[in-house]
Formats: structure tokens, C-alpha cells, sequence
């Protein structure tokens, strides 16, 4: 092939750039609390209706939970790196510290 230019790698360059970069688990949170505040709406609005579809009663109640599951542990998962940042900034502050006081 001439000049050998690997075009999947160009190919995977390309994906690379075009996505988007990871959030964070305070956005996480945030868009997850505005479905779970949605989806509450729609399931009291469902319930009370004169004719109650229970399969889409079901599945919003479904939705709901696992919505309710994964932000919790999105809370324990920011409490948790808040804590180990704590625990970092403590423990740099503590050997620059020490190293002053060895010097």
C-alpha cells in the first residue's frame, strides 16, 4: 500500500476527538434528580387517571427506582471522593510540613 497510512487509526483518532468528555458526579446528580423529579410527576399523574394502565404504571415505577438506586450511590460516590481529597490535601500538607522541619 503506498505510503502505509493505517487508516483505522485514523478512523479511532477521529472517534477520539468527537466525544465528548466524562462528566462529573456533581452533573450526574443534577441530571439525575431532574428525572427523578420528572418521572415522580408522570407516575402521580398516572396513577390517578381514570384508567390506569398498569404495564406503563409498572414501568415507571420500575424507572423510578433505578433512577432513585443509581443517585444515591452517585451521592456516595462525591461524599466519598470529597473525603479522599480531604484526606490528600491533609496528608500533603503534613509531609511538606515535615519536610520543613527535618530541613
Amino acid at each position: 500500500m503506498p505510503g502505509d497510512t493505517k487508516p483505522h487509526k485514523a478512523r479511532q483518532a477521529k472517534r477520539r476527538a468527537r466525544r465528548p468528555k466524562p462528566g462529573t458526579v456533581k452533573q450526574l446528580t443534577a441530571v439525575l434528580w431532574r428525572a427523578i423529579t420528572h418521572l415522580e410527576t408522570h407516575l402521580d399523574s398516572t396513577a390517578e387517571a381514570d384508567e390506569v394502565d398498569t404495564g406503563e404504571l409498572c414501568k415507571l415505577t420500575h424507572a423510578l427506582s433505578q433512577s432513585a438506586s443509581t443517585y444515591i450511590r452517585a451521592i456516595e460516590v462525591g461524599e466519598l471522593e470529597a473525603r479522599v481529597e480531604a484526606l490528600e490535601a491533609a496528608q500533603e500538607t503534613q509531609a511538606s510540613t515535615g519536610m520543613r522541619r527535618a530541613a
